[in-house]
């Protein structure tokens, strides 16, 4: 408590540039500052905001979203000003309930509030994504058939297509068998001239294969796992899930941080942190849902299932050799501790680990009947797929 203690002040009348230089005797909660030519009387409540600078404090009299507020600087020493805040919260505090909890959480140790705000982020992120998972079920298919086609425009105009007749009886008798019975989508595989070995889904049951993918395959399984993984982020509705996701996780962060926590900026980057840590959460989700669900469609079709732990484990090869060849040996730090490193990398990650993928995988497939059909067309047209493309190896795109 402060019993008549004078500081050097200055006072901003909100409206002239130059401030009244003058002091500021301080007793209980009360302020009365003095200069040449005015004296004001003001208590701590009055004060809208309170923030500490490196010569002392500044108290703001009122927000200035309107216009330019009232400022009464006070130099003192860190002691000093700490002591003062502490006065202001509790004056604060005393208006209503309201503010008892607002000014509490202020008062928090920043450590203590960040771990705070990570487990009721994480608490209610958990229940509003869920709660987004049940919204996607309002809306239409065809509203994904739409989302899908918008997008296959750009495709078509941006990557050059080579497909053959051998490519298009195998994906077509392919797709005969993988496709569940009663899918609402119609799919459609094209292949695009290029050496990455991939391939991804549209939402209107689109898909895209990556002639790197054909050229480099060992086997006709290893592709048709492939495409039961990316048929069953269509069946699944992944697209719209994470559209869905993505705009109830702007909303959320709109209404919570968006009209501003004061001068509280660390609670708004640890909610910011806490909700990109759920949306990757759920992407990875996403990733293992449609591993499981593929496994199943190749089971359904007596098909066998080894093929898509083939094509991570060849991935998992490339994805070393890479990283192997883009490392520099100067950066030592870099190899100190790779463990954390590839933890924190997997966590982050928006799809599991090549290595957890494969486990996971290795699992299902050691629990369930293996499959016994690897070929949907003859080792002849099987040449011809692996050959697809190879003109175009050097054009990725249009």
């Amino acid at each position: 408590m402060f019993e008549n203690q004078t500081f050097s002040s200055r006072y901003f009348n909100g409206v002239s540039a130059v401030p009244e230089e003058g002091t500021v005797l301080i007793h209980g909660q009360t302020l009365d500052f003095v200069s040449e030519e005015i004296a004001h009387k003001l208590n701590l409540f009055q004060f809208s905001e309170f923030s500490l600078t490196h010569n002392g404090c500044k108290l703001t009299l009122m927000p200035d979203e309107l216009k330019e507020s009232p400022v009464l600087e006070i130099i003192c020493s860190k002691t000093d000003a700490k002591k003062l805040e502490s006065l202001w919260i509790q004056s604060k505090k005393n208006q209503s309930h309201g503010h008892v909890f607002y000014y509490s959480i202020r008062e928090m140790n920043p450590l203590v509030l960040g771990a705070f705000a990570i487990i009721i982020v994480g608490i209610i992120g958990f229940f509003y994504f869920k709660g987004l998972e049940l919204v996607t079920n309002f809306i239409p298919v065809s509203m994904d058939q739409s989302l899908g086609e918008s997008v296959q425009l750009k495709m078509d105009a941006q990557f050059q297509e080579c497909n053959t007749k051998a490519t298009e009886k195998f994906f077509s008798d392919a797709l005969k068998k993988v496709v569940p019975k009663g899918s609402p989508h119609k799919f459609k595989v094209s292949v695009i001239g290029s050496t990455i070995p991939n391939a991804f889904a549209l939402s209107n049951g689109k898909i895209y294969f990556f002639s790197g993918l054909l050229n480099d395959a060992k086997s006709q399984e290893e592709v048709i796992g492939v495409l039961a993984h990316e048929i069953a982020h269509v069946e699944k509705r992944h697209h719209m899930r994470n559209l869905v996701k993505a705009g109830g996780t702007s909303l959320a962060i709109s209404l919570v941080v968006g009209p501003g926590l004061g001068n509280m900026e660390f609670l708004e980057t640890i909610t910011e942190l806490g909700s990109t840590i759920l949306v990757l959460k759920f992407s990875r989700d996403f990733e293992t849902e449609a591993d499981e669900t593929s496994i199943e469609y190749l089971r359904n079709q007596n098909l066998s299932p080894s093929g898509l732990l083939t094509f991570f484990k060849r991935m998992q090869e490339l994805e070393k050799e890479n990283t192997e060849s883009e490392e520099n040996p100067s950066n030592k730090k870099a190899k100190d501790d790779p463990g954390v490193t590839k933890s924190f990398t997997d966590f982050l990650s928006t799809h599991p680990a090549t290595e957890e993928r494969m486990k996971n995988l290795e699992s299902l497939i050691k629990s369930g009947k293996k499959g016994s059909i690897k070929k949907v067309v003859s080792d002849k047209t099987w040449k011809e797929v692996q050959s697809v493309c190879l003109d175009f190896k050097n054009s990725d795109s249009k």
